[in-house]
């Protein structure tokens, strides 16, 4: 996926015409063009399509572009943010001109209307001002009529088109009418006023509109924000201060108590706790050792730190995140498709509108161009593409910039809107809802067992020390805590889903469940295992012979129970998948209030299940949540996979939604920051569409035509314009106080530690 920043789009409209030129180049797809970020981006075929064709075609539309890149993510924001404060100065200073100028010719049009003090001039005299004052609004928004002018001629039109048509038409029959009047006739009705009304309250709602736009995508600028601009780097026994951009992998650097840690590495040297709440929204801090990890932007609390250089540039945790972020605002959701659809042809058809109206006033009105013009003027001025385009973008950008300050990555569009819908979330056991740190509870002998429980646990632990697998870690552990020294295997041989098999001493040791002793021939005596429902039980033979049974127990971690709970109050149905046999699922499923569960499947089973589970009706999107490694077949095959992560492997590709902590209770939390921005989405759509559907037969007099009434100025119309964009990213602002279980208030110490 390649990633274009464009400067100069002004609405859904622009965006629309980009979008079309660049899907229409060979070796282009997955084209989306994002209003709220002002970006592009495509699948390229490099073999059929090159960055400076893009570039180019972007040219010709009329807008400036370059290509963003991972490795210069902060450079290039720096250098924006840059160019967009010249640039906002710029128009601020043009916004104070027309505004100044505006209330001056809207003093010397209405003065009579209004009954204001006479300005002692002739009607001559007046209109001749009105032209000087008008004249520095339109140099102050040249920009509108220089975007929309170019559009029109392209055959593309967007918003500025709308205006620039509408206030050139007013001025042109102003002049006309002011330097054609007969002598002695009654002083026609000037547009000027209204001319520059419009341009400066559409310039002060743009100004407006891009104030709250920024504040909605400061996500990404915060995260680029974390990380320092310099490291202390240690060579030859001597501290140097270095930018952070020039570290290389290996390079030490020191961290003193209260700085920021630089970049992702690992402890050297030392000791210390160290916060990184920033990025994983743990408020508590994390004690390192040497080989401890360490990620960049988190602040080193209280010991002197020497760490070595692991990971630089886009490979680094933070950069990851950056770039996970940016995806997914840049991603078109499926929801956004029909507004997108609309934005392409709605210029077009406002114009057709506009002149339709004019048409009907001319010709089956009162007959006067005055009253036609205003109409059409109104037309012109109240359509708004601009709240349409940016209804789902920016709520997208907003969303999904809350969730990453919250340890929550979400990586597309499509993730939110799957995860804003789910029906039913299925649980992996071991990791996600236990611990995943399980430990030796029990050892029983066979009652005909000549060997007792610490020449048992030997044996186990022997056969177990070449496995990965947490429950033979817990028995290593057993062992290694009573100090016994184990002896060295042979022919160790793991059996996924079953258990491990080896040689010691010459003689054949089966580690594992009850059908793995079976297929060696193992005679089982009758009610062998004991009754410990909680337990995963660990069957010991030697040879052909039955030794005992090792119970392990893993423990339900502290915040399943809420999670399944907040889950259950979502209206949401629970399940857990798991290799663990019945008895023992049944029992925490019991616990937790789990509505189902499916018992003693193999790794690959799991996939298989949630396949037929998504093949019945009634069971809906369906999520998976597990720990993204061993998991990873049956987060992929779910309609939605969440990845349970500790922030330090973000790289986690089966997953949609990533939780950078281990908290559980964070997968409610995604799943209602999900359904608050689809809500979010709806609202904004609604409010854009109504108001057009409303405003646009107001503004042609459809109301005034058929029931007396109202009529709306062009004046009113421009500012409703303005304030329905406005409105659209003020609304999704909201999401940025989203705190979850019903939380909104900001900064609390209490919501400060749960996020």
């Amino acid at each position: 996926m390649r990633s274009f920043r464009i400067s100069g789009m002004h609405c859904a409209s622009c965006a629309a015409s980009v979008e079309k030129a660049v899907k229409q180049l060979a070796g282009a797809s997955e084209v989306y063009v994002n209003l709220a970020t002002n970006r592009l981006t495509l699948q390229m075929d490099e073999s059929q399509l090159s960055q400076t064709a893009v570039i180019t075609e972007i040219a010709r539309c009329g807008f400036k572009a370059e290509e963003e890149f991972e490795e210069n993510q902060s450079s290039f924001q720096s250098q924006k943010e840059e160019e967009e404060g010249i640039a906002a100065q710029r128009e601020f200073y043009d916004l104070l001109v027309a505004l100044a100028c505006f209330l001056f010719l809207s003093y010397l049009a209405m003065q009579e209307m209004l009954k204001l003090p006479r300005v002692p001039i002739s009607e001559e005299m007046n209109a001749f001002l009105q032209i000087v004052l008008l004249v520095p609004i339109l140099l102050a928004g040249k920009n509108l009529y220089r975007s929309g002018l170019s559009a029109m001629l392209r055959f593309s039109p967007n918003m500025d088109s709308l205006i620039s048509i509408g206030t050139v038409a007013a001025i042109l029959y102003s002049v006309l009418a002011l330097f054609t009047l007969p002598a002695g006739k009654e002083s026609p009705h000037l547009y000027f006023d209204t001319a520059g009304m419009i341009i400066a309250v559409i310039l002060l709602g743009r100004h407006l509109e891009r104030r709250a736009r920024r504040k909605a995508s400061g996500a990404v600028r915060d995260l680029l924000a974390l990380q320092p601009a310099a490291a202390r780097l240690v060579r030859d026994g001597l501290e140097i201060t270095v930018p952070v951009g020039e570290l290389q992998v290996g390079d030490l650097v020191s961290v003193r108590p209260g700085e920021k840690i630089p970049i992702d590495g690992e402890v050297f040297e030392g000791a210390s706790s160290v916060d990184e709440s920033m990025l994983s929204g743990e408020s508590m801090p994390v004690d390192k050792q040497p080989g401890d990890p360490v990620t960049g932007a988190s602040v080193n609390r209280h010991g002197v730190l020497l760490m070595k250089v692991t990971r630089i540039g886009k490979d680094t945790l933070l950069s990851r995140i950056v770039h996970l972020v940016e995806l997914a605002q840049g991603a078109r959701p499926p929801i956004a498709r029909l507004a997108d659809v609309i934005s392409g042809f709605f210029v077009w058809m406002v114009l057709a509108f506009a002149s339709i109206t004019f048409l009907c006033w001319f010709f089956f009105g009162a007959g006067e161009v005055r009253e036609a013009l205003n109409f059409a003027l109104a037309v012109l001025v109240i359509a708004c593409p601009c709240a349409l385009g940016l209804a789902t973008p920016i709520a997208l950008v907003v969303g999904l910039g809350r969730g990453a300050s919250l340890g929550i990555l979400i990586k597309s569009g499509t993730a939110l809107e799957s995860a804003g819908k789910i029906e039913t979330v299925i649980f992996d056991k071991t990791g996600t809802l236990t611990e995943g740190k399980p430990q030796l509870e029990d050892i029983i002998p066979a009652p005909d067992c000549p060997r007792s429980s610490e020449e048992l646990l030997l044996l186990a632990a022997a056969a177990e020390k070449n496995s990965e697998h947490p429950l033979a870690l817990a028995i290593v552990q057993a062992a290694t805590a009573q100090k016994l020294s184990l002896p060295k295997v042979t022919e160790f041989q793991a059996h996924p889903g079953f258990g491990v098999s080896c040689r010691l001493d010459g003689k054949k040791l089966l580690l594992g469940n009850a059908r793995l002793l079976e297929e060696a021939g193992v005679r089982l005596p009758d009610a062998v295992l004991p009754d410990l429902p909680a337990s995963t039980l660990i069957l010991l033979a030697e040879e052909d012979r039955f030794l005992g049974v090792l119970a392990v127990a893993d423990r339900i971690r502290m915040d399943a129970f809420k999670v399944i709970q907040q889950l259950r109050k979502m209206g949401l149905r629970t399940m857990m998948l798991t290799g663990d046999r019945p008895a023992v699922a049944e029992q925490i499923a019991l616990e937790l209030g789990l509505d189902e569960v499916s018992a003693g499947l193999l790794p690959g089973d799991k996939a298989a299940e949630i396949q037929r589970l998504q093949s019945v009706d009634g069971n809906g999107i369906l999520a998976m949540v597990g720990d993204g490694i061993n998991d990873a077949p049956a987060l992929a095959q779910a309609d939605l996979g969440i990845a349970i992560g500790t922030g330090t492997d973000i790289a986690m590709e089966s997953a949609d939604i990533i939780l950078m902590n281990s908290r559980l209770t964070d997968v409610a939390k995604a799943i209602e920051l999900s359904r608050r921005t689809l809500q979010i989405i709806r609202q904004n759509l609604f409010w854009a569409l109504g108001y057009n559907l409303i405003g646009l037969p107001l503004a042609a007099g459809v109301f005034k035509a058929f029931f007396g009434g109202p009529v709306l100025s062009p004046v009113f119309g421009a500012a409703a314009m303005a304030g329905s964009s406005l409105a659209v990213v003020l609304n999704a602002l909201r999401l940025r106080h989203f705190q979850g279980g019903g939380k909104t208030k900001i900064g609390s110490k209490e919501n400060d530690a749960e996020t």
